[in-house]
């Protein structure tokens, strides 16, 4: 227990110096658009340093989770691992978004625009609000929304409660010059981008909750560890804390219904999991696993008549709750402009090559690419989904949907996502905590998500620390190769050990057969 609450206030330790204090939130917010890089300024000194925080917290989490495999679920135990928890995301109120990435910019910015001006941000571009207030800060000037309703409902109520609460104390005025140029809207700002944190912080609280309940239910002695896998994890703390990233919404939704089927709730679990979709359409990446897991325990014919009873249901409400936002019509545009961009995977790296080395006209290359990769997973989705099909049956059942949702979704990411972003190991970390005895916990998972992050760092300072500036395809291979080398040489590490831990026996067992009976 002491070696756990040693390992938790090194952590924080980290989070404060290593990137709070490195990179202040209203510093940040002096340069619109800007990066960590613009912060600090781009050295290979600062990145070093910045990869090195990382590496030491990936370390910290892996210690941290080897530690609680051995512990009592005791109040003591849980408390202290929700309070550094907490205390970790609460330092991180205070650093600036901006390096980690801007969505947290187009957010509260496209929630106003459905709070105040009362548009859709799924029928309706930024670029109609250009001399709005933080117009300067967003990405994505000329596109729709990537995401659901309920997201968009979701961050117009946090934007209005901002306001709301910015009037209710005085601070709120029309007439300020926008930040950077006015400090107190500059302090504006960083209530709505506080806002946003805190919702996406509460809902990894709730789902640390579902997933410590689940596993409680499942395999009690687990429970304190697969609590710290999810809440300690460095991809968590930064993709929430500091991005606020949606996808914390659509995961809460994800984990209720992983537990409402543990309790054998089918219809119910079905209908969240629609919702989810609602959130962002990734949470369709595991129908197919879960609609084989309820054959496997209700049969063929009661699944499909439940799959009926559950589209029955969410279509019309699907209908509902896009018809304020400018109805279903909005979706092929969407899907459309989702499809125009690769990047981080290697679907984005053979597009480099064919597109710059090799000439292909851009359409075509992305195509191609976007196509490959989807159809490759596709492949591999129902071989997977064959072996779930066809596994023994367990007493646990549960785990086995657990297993089997952590492995489609990191074959997602690895094969068929030619968008890859660090916080979609979010995904797969969300089933494998319920797991966290298994490598893909306690070693894939971790250095997985150090490699996406640092990948970040190394892509945020690369066009200022790397001379002269490489050509595309070589900086699309870099970004690659350094978030899938650690997870590679996790996976080769396993398999060594693996390799002489059968050696070992082998002798043993040799020598047993050979000693006279």
């Amino acid at each position: 227990m002491n070696r756990l609450l040693l390992v938790g206030l090194a952590s924080i330790v980290l989070y404060c110096f290593g990137i709070t204090a490195r990179y202040p939130l209203m510093v940040g917010l002096q340069e619109p658009r800007g990066s960590w890089a613009t912060t600090v300024g781009a050295s290979w000194e600062a990145l070093g340093a910045h990869v090195g925080v990382y590496a030491a917290l990936t370390v910290c989490y892996v210690l941290a989770l080897t530690s609680a495999l051995t512990l009592r679920d005791t109040a003591h135990v849980r408390h202290r691992i929700v309070g550094v928890w907490l205390l970790c995301a609460l330092v991180l109120l205070g650093a600036y978004p901006g390096g980690e990435s801007h969505d947290l910019f187009d957010y509260l910015f496209r929630g106003r625009m459905m709070a105040e001006f009362g548009v859709s941000p799924l029928a309706v571009t930024p670029d109609l609000f250009r001399r709005s207030p933080y117009y300067l800060y967003i990405s994505w000037h000329a596109h729709v929304d990537t995401y659901g309703p309920l997201w968009e409902y979701t961050s117009a109520t946090i934007a209005a409660s901002v306001r709301g609460a910015l009037q209710l104390a005085g601070w709120w005025s029309n007439g300020l010059p926008t930040c950077p140029s006015g400090p107190e809207s500059c302090h504006m700002l960083i209530a709505y981008i506080t806002g946003y944190r805190i919702l996406a912080i509460g809902l990894a609280g709730v789902s640390g909750a579902l997933i410590y309940r689940m596993v409680r239910r499942a395999r009690p002695a687990q429970a304190p560890a697969a609590l710290l896998a999810w809440l300690w994890n460095p991809v968590l703390l930064i993709g929430t804390a500091l991005g606020a990233h949606n996808d914390s919404l659509m995961i809460a939704l994800l984990l209720l219904a992983l537990s409402l089927f543990q309790h054998r709730r089918w219809l119910l679990g079905l209908l969240v999991v629609g919702l989810a979709a609602h959130v962002k359409l990734t949470a369709l990446l595991l129908a197919p696993v879960i609609g084989i897991w309820l054959v496997r325990q209700i049969g063929w014919r009661h699944a499909i008549g439940l799959a009926l009873v559950t589209c029955a249901i969410l279509l019309p409400l699907s209908w509902l709750l896009y018809a304020p936002l400018g109805g279903w019509a909005t979706l092929p545009r969407m899907l459309n402009e989702r499809g125009l961009f690769l990047a981080g995977s290697p679907a984005h790296v053979f597009y480099r090559w064919l597109h710059h080395i090799q000439g292909w006209e851009a359409t075509d290359a992305r195509e191609l690419l976007t196509r490959s990769a989807t159809l490759l997973f596709a492949g591999i989705a129902a071989v997977l989904v064959g072996r779930l099909y066809h596994a023994p049956h367990q007493a646990d059942e549960s785990s086995l949907l657990w297993r089997a949702a952590a492995t489609i979704t990191l074959a997602y990411l690895l094969i068929g996502s030619f968008w890859f972003q660090h916080w979609y190991i979010l995904w797969v970390l969300a089933p494998a905590a319920l797991l966290p005895h298994m490598a893909i916990t306690r070693i894939f998972v971790p250095w997985y998500g150090f490699g996406a992050l640092a990948a970040n760092v190394v892509g945020n300072m690369a066009g200022t620390v790397i001379e002269p500036m490489p050509n595309r395809f070589i900086l699309a291979a870099i970004d690659v190769t350094v978030i899938l080398g650690p997870l590679l040489l996790a996976l080769l590490g396993v398999t060594l050990q693996q390799v002489r831990h059968r050696q070992a026996i082998r002798p043993r067992q040799t020598s047993a057969l050979h000693t006279p009976q």
